[in-house]
């Protein structure tokens, strides 16, 4: 923080005035990301302790075992929880249970509780039924907690917001002692007050080093959140990691040794910013695009109405450190790549990383008045993206004509290709697409309008298929990756 007045202070010499000595008294806010904790899920049945899972996985949390009477072994049980990073173990049952649950409950919490008797460090969350057998365990580390929902869903519920608020006492302690903010929670609460601001559907993707979050706004409050451990740059994960590194490296367009590029992603989550540019910031961007797309699977298994991710948002932000060292219509066609819905979006990023401080201001007022003074400034405009897939490869397959005040453009539609228009930041226009056979574009037609807002990457018009899909071959889909994105890179430093 010394650092950074220090260099406005010699870029603008007169601003502080004599104000400079005391920045340190100035009003500020401080928040962190948290890292979710490792714990063990446990309840009856399979179906129950999916449903416990889902509500903790969906809080940043990493499950590292999932038990139940039914499909796990008592060895298997006792095993995950002498995992030595556990954090605790949560066991859930229905509010009431059901009359099997009640049967079995006693006999799951009396396995769990002697391994909790023995380990006095944990945490046990008795969920819903399962505090009837608060006796079975350690009475100082047992947490009440609401009964797990029937459908897990990406809507907020008791339990999630228990797991959520378990996750950030995690949270690093700040001068006075008190667990510094969460700003993932923060971030989730600032895209929320935008969209009421602005009265808008918005949505918002974060990717950051220790895990990932989404959150789908309106003007009448939150739709849907999730955030995951799983989701980070580079996911830090007990189980998986070279199926993790699999995925990386079915995003990369960059030749190499398979054995090279992996320790590469090692040393991107071990030191984040020591290979920022040339190859290192392509294959950054394609851990990003990795992350993004375990976060796009995990928002869709847990979505109850089809409209809430297959209809774009009005305005899309990504925020995180994933997307830093990337140009713009870079980061506009990863958003392009993974969360892949018919239509026109607009996309913007957060470059100075505000809205997660932001969103831990208590007050909604002062929040919505911090964003109005500051969205000019905080949110970089990327540019706008129009998908329209269903187009039959063919010489005519249609034409996009770009209308705005100032200027106006027309191509031809190719067929399972990106295309860019030069549209710059601020210029409002309207884009035509009128093709010769039925495409989707949002709806079944072959001639509809969209507006679309400028940005520092353009336009970008998309053709491909939804969901996007890749040549099998290695070798020919990293040149595939690479066809599309090589003339975005030439207009970044990268």
């Amino acid at each position: 923080m010394g650092g950074l007045v220090a260099q406005v202070a010699a870029a603008e010499p007169g601003l502080f005035g004599a104000a400079l000595e005391t920045w340190r008294d100035w009003i500020r806010v401080e928040a962190t990301s948290v890292v979710g904790g490792r714990v063990v899920c446990a309840a009856t049945t399979a179906a129950r302790t999916e449903q416990v899972a889902a509500a903790f996985e969906h809080s940043g949390w990493e499950v590292t075992a999932r038990v139940s009477l039914d499909e796990t072994d008592t060895h298997a049980a006792t095993a995950a929880l002498l995992d030595r990073k556990l954090w605790g173990v949560v066991v859930g049952a229905g509010g009431p249970p059901r009359a099997d649950e009640r049967a079995q409950l006693g006999e799951l919490c009396r396995v769990l509780g002697g391994v909790a008797e023995r380990r006095p460090e944990l945490v046990v969350v008795l969920s819903g039924g399962a505090l009837a057998h608060a006796e079975r365990f350690p009475v100082q580390r047992i947490v009440q907690a609401p009964a797990p929902e029937e459908r897990p869903s990406f809507a907020p519920s008791p339990l999630r917001d228990l797991a959520a608020s378990l996750a950030a006492e995690r949270a690093r302690p700040s001068s006075t002692g008190v667990p510094l903010p969460d700003t993932r929670l923060g971030f989730r609460t600032s895209i929320a007050s935008l969209a009421a601001l602005i009265e808008r559907r918005v949505e918002g993707v974060d990717v950051g080093q220790a895990g990932g979050a989404r959150v789908l706004a309106g003007p009448d409050g939150i739709r849907g959140h999730i955030a995951r451990a799983d989701c980070g740059l580079v996911a830090r994960s007990h189980r998986g990691q070279e199926d993790l590194l699999d995925d990386v490296l079915s995003w990369s367009p960059i030749r190499g040794d398979s054995s090279t590029l992996r320790d590469r992603i090692r040393n991107l989550r071990l030191f984040p910013w020591a290979d920022a540019s040339g190859d290192g910031a392509r294959l950054r961007m394609a851990a990003a695009r990795a992350a993004l797309g375990r976060l796009d699977a995990a928002w869709h298994a847990v979505s109850v109405s089809p409209d809430l991710v297959t209809t774009p948002p009005d305005l899309l932000v990504a925020a995180g450190g994933a997307f830093a060292v990337a140009p713009p219509a870079v980061v506009a066609l990863a958003l392009l790549d993974t969360l892949r819905r018919p239509g026109a979006q607009t996309f913007y990023y957060d470059h100075a990383r505000i809205l997660g401080p932001l969103g831990t201001l208590e007050d909604e007022t002062d929040r919505r008045r911090l964003l109005a003074d500051l969205l000019d400034d905080a949110l970089l405009p990327l540019g706008s993206g129009i998908i329209s897939s269903q187009l039959r490869p063919g010489k005519q397959a249609g034409t996009v004509r770009v209308m705005s005040a100032a200027a106006s453009a027309e191509l031809e539609l190719v067929p399972g290709a990106v295309q860019l228009v030069d549209l710059p930041p601020g210029i409002a226009a309207t884009a035509e697409l009128e093709m010769r056979e039925t495409g989707w574009a949002g709806i079944r037609t072959r001639r509809v309008a969209v507006d679309v807002t400028g940005g520092l990457g353009g336009l970008l018009v998309d053709t491909r298929g939804i969901p996007l899909r890749l040549p099998e071959r290695p070798e020919h889909r990293r040149e595939q990756l690479d066809a599309w994105q090589r003339a975005l890179w030439s207009g970044g430093d990268a």
